[in-house]
């Protein structure tokens, strides 16, 4: 292949894996944004049940630990207690059991069935952070903020957002143990840096350690510019 032949292919791919990289990364983040807004909805839902309720609570709490991050949805200052809540928007079916690794979601009018990760497993490992930053007793509670249908046995692990407010009890003036507890909690929310760690979390979940192809093109775009650079400045010099 001749030089002026590198020199064409190079600029080409340069230009290919560029607009590609552009494409893929404008689809990307309209995904990520909607579903940010479908699960803002309704953490949203829950926030305003909350407060119409009387409760102290915190939203969209992450906490750092070691290299990894945990994102809560809610921490509701009780009398005796926190609770810890995480917050899901799913329509459908539930089929699965409170010890199973994975749940099968089956939308409605939809044969597609998703596997979807145990959020009660999920939010017992943020109840164990709370609790080893807090020391006190921490209850984790799944909410579902969408038309859900789960098993008889997950009917107590699962609660309706109508039903939370019975469930959690009357709000009420925390102990002593309770409010120290808590305060400490506002204090990491409030600290400098805890929203670009909220974002770095969620990029992360989004995507995670998995092969990247808006980077990957990317990578390609600047070598293939390289090769392309290096090969016309092999044509002026000779």
């Amino acid at each position: 292949m001749s030089e002026y032949a590198i020199l064409a292919a190079s600029f080409t791919a340069y230009l290919g894996c560029g607009a590609g990289a552009l494409w893929l990364g404008r689809q990307r983040r309209a995904g990520d944004d909607r579903a940010t807004r479908h699960g803002n909805s309704g953490e949203q839902r829950v926030a305003r049940t909350l407060e119409r309720a009387g409760y102290t609570m915190l939203t969209d709490l992450t906490v750092q630990q070691g290299r990894g991050t945990h994102q809560i949805d809610h921490v509701v200052c009780g009398q005796d207690r926190l609770f810890v809540l995480e917050t899901k928007t799913w329509r459908g079916r539930i089929e699965g059991r409170a010890g199973d690794r994975e749940w099968t979601l089956r939308r409605p009018r939809s044969r597609e069935a998703i596997r979807a990760y145990n959020p009660l497993h999920q939010n017992q490992t943020h109840a164990q952070v709370i609790g080893g930053i807090c020391h006190v007793p921490v209850t984790p509670l799944v909410v579902s903020a969408g038309f859900l249908q789960v098993p008889p046995e997950l009917a107590d692990r699962v609660m309706p957002l109508a039903s939370l407010p019975a469930f959690l009890g009357p709000p009420g003036p925390p102990t002593g143990r309770i409010a120290r507890a808590f305060e400490e909690l506002a204090r990491r929310k409030a600290a400098w840096g805890q929203a670009a760690l909220s974002a770095q979390h969620r990029r992360w979940m989004a995507h995670g350690r998995r092969f990247d192809p808006v980077r990957a093109l990317w990578v390609g775009s600047v070598v293939s510019l390289a090769c392309a650079l290096l090969t016309a400045q092999r044509l002026l010099s000779g």
